[in-house]
């Protein structure tokens, strides 16, 4: 059961602890050790209901001042964490992990205290940042690291855990420098956790450094377990490369690992649309949209494929209603300029057009006005779109 804690594999914990739980003597250290690592891994999989009554069951089979700490941060956690953002219970939250610390603070074991205290202040750090005040989340974080001074080398996961927040933390508030180093301390504390990778190659990717950011999407596979997140973020960086073949193998692998992943389908589709494969991409767009019924990426690409069918009217009433309802996608202006172009309407286009590159100044759109504005005979005009796209 440890070995799949660490290694990340929560359903499997899941099935080894009741069954662990069930050979150990109730409220005896092993018996807590599973019902703790039971009730995280539930909570992990939001299995959050089950995971409340296992750290019930905890409470009521020991007096163990350590255990009911452990405890009152895990029913924290459940609320703070919830994976339905409107279930989340933060005002709860706060009243578990304060009592956590509370208790905490009175364990006699200078180490066991200094480790909890820390655990404990880590995870008030995250209802702060829920509550949206990240620099008293830093703060916390912070002085959870300054308590693991305190450990020596005992307990480095939880140093790693702690790194890797504040790495987090200023990120958000734009500290993008000390972040990265954050993350790196991280990973030199344990270069197998994969969840560290993934992060750190996400700030890279945001700083427009991208053969960086691939790298460490790459170190992410291969420390595994398989992770989606790594596979998307791959395959949206191999896109910007232009790299078709690599990218559609790489949301394959996602829509494997994850069939229920609506952006994997959404780019995908894209992809195999652009690349005029309109029956894959017919089969993304349906698959997508019974995941999520009215996304208006996935809508687009309905729009360009009803277009490419010769289903005109079906592709303005499609577009249309995605530029009523997100006039802030370019690809919806952009497609609906293509689709008015292709019924005649070169003014609309152009006027579409100008839309979607005044939101997104891709090349494409310009080469495709430039169409437009020659058909019109505003030649100087499409010269000058015909150069933007070439310059890309």
């Amino acid at each position: 059961m440890d070995r799949c804690v660490h290694e990340g594999f929560l359903h499997a914990v899941a099935e080894l602890g009741p069954r662990g739980l069930e050979t150990a003597e109730p409220g005896g250290e092993l018996w807590w050790r599973f019902a703790q690592r039971t009730a995280t891994a539930l909570g992990g999989l939001g299995r959050t209901e089950e995971a409340r009554e296992v750290w019930a069951r905890a409470r009521r089979s020991s007096q163990d001042p350590a255990v009911h700490a452990a405890a009152a941060y895990g029913l924290a956690m459940l609320d703070a964490r919830h994976p339905d953002p409107a279930r989340r219970d933060l005002a709860r939250a706060r009243e578990w992990v304060n009592e956590a610390i509370a208790i905490s603070t009175l364990l006699p074991d200078p180490f066991e205290r200094a480790f909890k205290l820390g655990f404990d202040r880590n995870g008030l750090a995250l209802v702060e940042l829920r509550e949206g005040r990240p620099e008293a989340a830093l703060a916390l974080v912070e002085s959870a690291l300054e308590l693991a001074v305190e450990l020596g080398e005992r307990h480095p996961l939880h140093r790693l855990v702690l790194h890797a927040n504040r790495g987090r933390l200023l990120a958000a508030l734009g500290r993008t420098k000390e972040a990265l180093a954050e993350y790196t301390t991280a990973i030199a504390l344990d270069p197998g956790f994969p969840d560290h990778y993934l992060d750190r190659g996400n700030l890279l990717a945001r700083l427009g450094l991208p053969e960086e950011a691939l790298a460490d999407y790459e170190s992410a596979i291969r420390a595994g377990p398989p992770m989606p997140e790594a596979y998307y973020n791959r395959a949206e960086l191999r896109i910007v490369r232009g790299d078709t073949d690599g990218a559609l193998a790489d949301l394959g692998r996602v829509l494997e690992l994850d069939p229920g992943y609506v952006d994997a389908y959404i780019n995908r589709a894209g992809l195999l649309a652009a690349l005029e494969r309109d029956q894959d991409a017919w089969a993304d767009v349906r698959a997508g949209l019974a995941l999520a019924p009215g996304d208006p990426h996935l809508l687009v690409v309905r729009g360009q494929l009803e277009t490419a069918d010769g289903r005109l009217a079906e592709a303005r009433a499609t577009l249309d209603a995605v530029i009523a309802g997100a006039p802030w996608l370019a690809a919806a202006w952009g497609n609906r300029g293509v689709l008015r172009f292709a019924a005649g309407d070169a003014e609309g286009a152009v006027d579409d057009l100008a839309q979607a590159i005044g939101l997104d100044p891709h090349p494409d759109l310009y080469a495709n006005r430039a169409v437009a504005l020659r058909a019109l005979g505003r030649t100087a005009e499409a010269e000058a779109d015909e150069r933007r796209a070439a310059e890309g």
